[in-house]
């Protein structure tokens, strides 16, 4: 059971993730805009990232170097990306072209920090 809840929190973490990107992916180059059914769900799933972050940002014992430097930006990525999402307006999809990049440079950043997490003794 002590292997439940961190299981649980990375599996909500990622499964928010995609659902947000993969949202915005599509609207962006399949659809040409943002759904206004997509919003409530937006809301969900960043809610959701930022309690899963949380947790498992303040669950890990220790950090190897450069690891807060690297997560600092993410978080900055991120917190553009959902501000993008939530302000959007119909009238400038070309917001969605920064998201998907934003988006993009969070996963890089975020399999950076995973390699050097689990490298770290």
């Amino acid at each position: 059971m002590d292997v439940a809840v961190p299981i649980f929190s990375r599996w909500l973490h990622i499964f928010s993730v995609i659902v947000l990107l993969g949202g915005v992916f599509y609207a962006r180059f399949f659809a040409g805009e943002l759904s206004d059914r997509f919003k409530p769900m937006a809301y969900i799933v960043i809610g959701g990232i930022l309690a899963s972050g949380l947790y498992n940002f303040l669950s890990k014992p220790a950090y190897p170097p450069h690891y807060q430097l690297w997560f600092g930006i993410k978080v900055l990525l991120a917190l553009h990306v959902f501000a993008a999402v939530i302000l959007y307006r119909k009238e400038k999809p070309r917001t969605l072209t920064g998201v998907v990049i934003s988006g993009a440079a969070i996963v890089a950043i975020s399999a950076y920090l995973r390699a050097i997490s689990l490298s770290f003794k």
